[in-house]
C-alpha cells in the first residue's frame, strides 16, 4: 500500500470514525432530552396547584332597564339567564348575546301580574320556581326545556293563609305590591328533592312551612318568635335558628334535635352544595364553618375551630364550586377573594369593584348579579386550591367526627367534598415496601451467601441464573398469582404463613451452618450438585410442616379448637398488606441476590486465604471478612430493592385491595402511590384539582427513587473508601 492508499484509508477511517462518534453522542443526548422531557412533563403538570387562583372579567351584559336577574338554571338547550322583567318571569339564553352592543335578546317570557310574588330557590334544584298568588297560594313550578320547547309546569301548591296552629294569629301576607321597590321580597323557599321548605322572617318571628310536593296537601307548619338568622337545610330536613346567642336545630316535625350556646354574634350564614356544612359571620368579619355530625342517629352541627379572620370587610355573598373544595366570598365593596373550604384557608382577595347582589358559579365562570346587568368572570388557576395544609395535614371533612388523613376524590353523592390528602398513599407505599424488605432480605441474602461462598461452583454454575431469570417474570403474573392462590391460602392458614416466613430465615442458616459438614462426609458418594435438591426437599417438607398443622397454631394461639365469631374476623385478613408483602418481597428478591451476589463472589481469594491462615473458620471468615467487605454494595442492593419495592405497581394494585388507609397496621388494608396513578389517572379531567395531584404524587415518586438511587451510591462510596482505608 502507497502513501496515498495509506493517506485516503485513513481519511475514511477517520471518517467513519467521526460519523460513529457524533451518532453515538447524538442518541446519548437524545437519551437525556427525552428523560429531561419526562421529568418536564411530571413537574410542569403538577406546578399548577402551587398557583393562586384569580379571577379575569369577560364581558359586562346589559339587559333591559326593567329587568332584575335572580338566578342562572342549566337547561337541556344550556345555560339560561332567569330573572323578572316587569312581573314576568323571562328566560334567556346566555348563547344568544347581542355581540355588538352586549345586550340581552329574551328567549321566553311567561307571563304573570304584579299581585304575584315570583322566588327562586336558595338550595336544591334551580330549575323550580316558587309564586306567592295574591289568594294566598304558594305554587311550585318546574322550568323545562323539551321537543324545542320552554315550559313552566306547575307541580303542586299550598294555601299559606290560613291560622297557625300554634299562634293562632293570621300571617300577614301583602302582597298588593312586593314587586315595588320599597317592599322587600320576604318569603324564601328552598327544595332537596321532593322536600319543599317555604319561610318567612318579620320582626322576629319566622313563619316556616314544610311539605312533600307530590303530598302538599300534608304540608307543615310552625312558628318561631326572636329568630335572627336562620337557614333551611332541606336535604336533612331541618331548620337552623339563632336567637341571642343560642342556636337551635330543629327537623320536620319541630323536634329540637340540637342547641349550642355561640360564643359570639351572627350577622350571617352561608349554606353550603351539599348541605353538611355552613358558614356562619360575626361583626367582627369572622368567618365560622360548622360540620355535620352523626350523633346517635341524629344529624347535628359542630364548630370547626379553624375559623377565618383575614377579611377586612363584611362578606355580603358566597358562592362554593360544586366540582372543587373552592368557594369565593364577595365583600360589601366589591372584593372577591377565594376560599378553600375545607382547610379554611383564604387567599389574596381582588379588588374589582363589582357591585352585586348575587352570585352563581358554573364550571369555570363566575355571574355576578346586579339588577339589569350580569358580569361574567373567568376563573383562573383554580387548581391552586389545594394547598399543602389540604394535601399533607389532617383535615376536618363533613361527616367525620374529628381531623383526619383521607384520600377520596369520587363518591356517588353530589357536591361531596373531595379528598386529597396524600398521606394515607404515602403510608401505603411506605408499609409495602418496608413489610416486603422484611420477605426479600432473608430470602436474597440467604441465597447470594450461599451460592457465592458455600455452594459449589457446578451449583452456583446452574442456580444462579436461575434465580436472575426470575427478575425477568412480570410483575403482573405474580401480582395474579398472589390475588387468586395466596389470598385464599392466607385467609385460611393465617397462622402458617407467619410460622413460615419467620422458620424459613433459620431453617436456611441453620443448611448453610451443616452444609459443609455435611459434604465433607458424603463428598466422595454423592455428587455436590444434588444439595440443592436437598435444600429445596427441607423447604418443602417445612411448608408441609406449617400448613398441616394449622389447627393446632389455632389452639395453641386461642386456647379452644372452636372459634367465635371474632376470631373468625382475625384470621380472614383478604386482600392485606401481608399478602402483598410476601408477593412483593418475592418480586424484588432477585434484584437484591443478583448485586449481593456478584458482590460476595468478587471479593479477592486472597482475603479469604489469608483469614483462613490465621486459623479463622469458615463461618468467621463469612462474617468478619467476606460480609464486611462487600457491605457497601450489600446496603446499595437492599436500598435499590427498597425502590424498586416503592415504585412497584401491578401487585399492589391486585392484592391490597386499594384502600387509602392511614394506618401501620399489617391487617390493613393500604394503596400505594403507583397503584394510585394506575387507578385514577384515566378517570381525572385534565388541568382539574385531581389530575394536577396525580402528577404531584409521580413527583413525589420521582424524587424519592432519585433520592434513594443517590443515598445508596454515596453510601456504597463512603464504605468503600472507609473499609479501604481500614
Amino acid at each position: 500500500m502507497n502513501q496515498q492508499e495509506q493517506h485516503q484509508f485513513n481519511t475514511r477511517r477517520f471518517r467513519k470514525d467521526w460519523i460513529t462518534h457524533k451518532v453515538v453522542t447524538g442518541f446519548g443526548w437524545l437519551v437525556l432530552a427525552t428523560f429531561l422531557l419526562l421529568i418536564w412533563h411530571i413537574f410542569s403538570n403538577a406546578f399548577p396547584l402551587f398557583k393562586s387562583p384569580s379571577l379575569v372579567l369577560k364581558s359586562t351584559s346589559l339587559f333591559a332597564p326593567t329587568t332584575q336577574l335572580s338566578a342562572i338554571v342549566e337547561l337541556s338547550s344550556g345555560v339560561h339567564y332567569v330573572g323578572v322583567d316587569k312581573c314576568d318571569l323571562i328566560l334567556i339564553d346566555r348563547t344568544l348575546m347581542d355581540d355588538q352592543q352586549n345586550t340581552s335578546i329574551e328567549t321566553k317570557r311567561f307571563p304573570f301580574s304584579c299581585q304575584h310574588q315570583i322566588l327562586f330557590p336558595e338550595q336544591g334544584d334551580l330549575t323550580y320556581v316558587g309564586v306567592i298568588t295574591p289568594n294566598h297560594l304558594f305554587e311550585l313550578y318546574k322550568l323545562s326545556y323539551e321537543k324545542q320547547k320552554y315550559s313552566l309546569t306547575l307541580e303542586s301548591s299550598i294555601g299559606i293563609n290560613s291560622k297557625l296552629s300554634d299562634s293562632n294569629q293570621r300571617a300577614d301576607l301583602d302582597t298588593s305590591n312586593v314587586n315595588s321597590s320599597e317592599a322587600p321580597r320576604a318569603w324564601q323557599f328552598s327544595k332537596s328533592d321532593n322536600f319543599v321548605m317555604l319561610s318567612n322572617l318579620d320582626n322576629l318571628t319566622l313563619r316556616t312551612y314544610w311539605f312533600d310536593k307530590k303530598q302538599p296537601a300534608a304540608f307543615k307548619r310552625y312558628v318561631y318568635q326572636d329568630v335572627e338568622q336562620y337557614q333551611a337545610i332541606p336535604r336533612s330536613r331541618q331548620l337552623l335558628t339563632i336567637s341571642k346567642n343560642i342556636m337551635s336545630l330543629v327537623d320536620s316535625t319541630n323536634n329540637v334535635v340540637d342547641r349550642q350556646l355561640l360564643s359570639r354574634d351572627v350577622k350571617r350564614i352561608f349554606l353550603s352544595p351539599s348541605q353538611r356544612s355552613f358558614f356562619t359571620q360575626d361583626p367582627h368579619h369572622v368567618l365560622s364553618k360548622w360540620i355535620m355530625l352523626n350523633e346517635q342517629g341524629n344529624f347535628v352541627f359542630r364548630h370547626n375551630e379553624a375559623d377565618i379572620d383575614e377579611l377586612d370587610e363584611h362578606v355580603e355573598q358566597m358562592a362554593f364550586d360544586t366540582d372543587s373544595n373552592a368557594a369565593v366570598v364577595f365583600s360589601i365593596t366589591g372584593d372577591i377573594a377565594f376560599l378553600n373550604r375545607m382547610t379554611n384557608e383564604i387567599f389574596s382577595s381582588q379588588d374589582l369593584e363589582l357591585p352585586g347582589v348575587d352570585l352563581h358559579w358554573f364550571s369555570d365562570r363566575l355571574y355576578v348579579l346586579d339588577h339589569n346587568k350580569m358580569h361574567l368572570l373567568e376563573i383562573q388557576n383554580l387548581q391552586g386550591i389545594t394547598t399543602l395544609k389540604s394535601l399533607f395535614s389532617e383535615v376536618w371533612y363533613e361527616g367525620y367526627e374529628e381531623p383526619a388523613y383521607v384520600w377520596q376524590t369520587s363518591s356517588a353523592a353530589e357536591n361531596y367534598e373531595t379528598k386529597f390528602s396524600i398521606v394515607p398513599l404515602i403510608v401505603g407505599s411506605l408499609k409495602a415496601s418496608f413489610l416486603a424488605l422484611f420477605v426479600a432480605i432473608p430470602l436474597a441474602l440467604g441465597a447470594a451467601i450461599y451460592t457465592s461462598y458455600f455452594a459449589d461452583p457446578a451449583v452456583r454454575q446452574y442456580l444462579k441464573p436461575t434465580i436472575e431469570m426470575l427478575e425477568a417474570v412480570p410483575s403482573v403474573v405474580i401480582g395474579f398469582i398472589a390475588a387468586v392462590w395466596m389470598v385464599p391460602i392466607a385467609e385460611e392458614f393465617l397462622l402458617s404463613v407467619i410460622l413460615f416466613i419467620v422458620v424459613l430465615p433459620i431453617l436456611l442458616v441453620t443448611a448453610a451452618l451443616l452444609q459443609s459438614r455435611v459434604a465433607s462426609l458424603f463428598d466422595d458418594k454423592f455428587d455436590r450438585r444434588w444439595e440443592i435438591l436437598v435444600i429445596i426437599l427441607a423447604v418443602v417438607l417445612l411448608g408441609l410442616f406449617c400448613f398441616s398443622l394449622s389447627d393446632v397454631w389455632r389452639f395453641m394461639l386461642f386456647g379452644s379448637a372452636e372459634f367465635g365469631e371474632q376470631n373468625d374476623n382475625i384470621m380472614n385478613i383478604s386482600k392485606t398488606t401481608i399478602v402483598v408483602a410476601i408477593a412483593l418481597g418475592v418480586a424484588i428478591s432477585p434484584s437484591i441476590y443478583s448485586l449481593a451476589e456478584d458482590a460476595l463472589f468478587e471479593v479477592p481469594e486472597s482475603i479469604k486465604q489469608a483469614s483462613f491462615a490465621l486459623g479463622a473458620t469458615k463461618l468467621q471468615t463469612l462474617r468478619r471478612v467476606i460480609i464486611a467487605v462487600a457491605m457497601p454494595s450489600i446496603l446499595s442492593a437492599v436500598m435499590l430493592g427498597f425502590g424498586r419495592a416503592f415504585g412497584e405497581t401491578m401487585i399492589v394494585l391486585m392484592v391490597t385491595g386499594n384502600t387509602p388507609i392511614s394506618d401501620w397496621n399489617i391487617l390493613e388494608g393500604l394503596r400505594s402511590m403507583t397503584a394510585n396513578l394506575a387507578i385514577e389517572m384515566q378517570e381525572s379531567n385534565v388541568n382539574s384539582s385531581h389530575f394536577n395531584t396525580l402528577f404531584l404524587t409521580a413527583s413525589i415518586l420521582f424524587i424519592f427513587t432519585f433520592v434513594v438511587n443517590t443515598a445508596a451510591e454515596i453510601l456504597r462510596n463512603r464504605l468503600r473508601k472507609v473499609y479501604t482505608d481500614a
